[in-house]
């Protein structure tokens, strides 16, 4: 199956840059640690529920193969030109060392290093931001969101549902102070002569609170 269509299929969208996270902007270093915070999500020895099933492990596979397109400077750059996908034949092959190559891509990442990783992640401000990558690029739905957040445990569950209410309650009050904003405008006098304008009060925006504890 193509590359795209396995994105599509695992992960509920076709954009190369989405499945991790990233952008056409996104440089290398940024680029390896949005890979390894996703298929950390799925490999296989990391006790996750999402990485217990044949579903999470070709979800592992399907992002290595992601990360190959968009790691190599070449391929990246006939991907962004024409949308086409340059694999390598090794990657079709059934026999292909997945672990083995994801280890040797992660070399320090050991169970220490993991582990100190996850700590670290859960409830902080790059775990806020990937929420709010999802949250747009799923458009709010709650089930696609929960599914792809990165390591949630049943602890956590209560918590990410109520970051994304959150992050609904925000936009839904962006909208109303949009619509409510008045329209500024030039008002004339009787007699022909111009006032002055109306200032025109911005509308908030708040964004998602900076501490931990949402």
């Amino acid at each position: 199956m193509e590359l795209t269509k396995l994105c599509a299929k695992y992960f509920d969208c076709c954009n190369l840059y989405d499945v991790l996270g990233a952008d056409k902007a996104t440089d290398g270093r940024k680029l390896k640690r949005a890979y390894f915070k996703r298929s950390l999500a799925f490999h296989p020895n990391s006790n996750s529920e999402k990485s217990e099933t044949d579903e999470g492990f070709e979800k592992f596979k399907t992002l290595f193969k992601v990360y190959s397109i968009l790691s190599d400077e070449e391929r990246k750059w006939v991907y962004d030109k024409t949308g086409c996908v340059w694999l390598d034949e090794e990657l079709m092959d059934n026999s292909f060392n997945w672990l083995g190559h994801w280890a040797l891509t992660f070399k320090k990442a050991n169970d220490s290093v993991i582990n100190s990783f996850l700590n670290q992640y859960r409830g902080s401000m790059e775990e806020t931001e990937d929420l709010k990558k999802l949250y747009s690029l799923y458009r709010g739905d709650v089930p696609k969101i929960m599914n792809m957040a990165l390591f949630i445990t049943a602890e956590d569950e209560v918590r990410i549902r109520d970051s994304i209410q959150y992050m609904s309650d925000q936009k839904h009050r962006s909208i109303k102070d949009i619509v409510k904003k008045p329209v500024k405008r030039n008002m004339v006098d009787d007699d022909g002569g111009k006032r002055k304008s109306k200032k025109v009060k911005k509308p908030s925006q708040g964004d998602l609170p900076l501490s931990t504890n949402l």
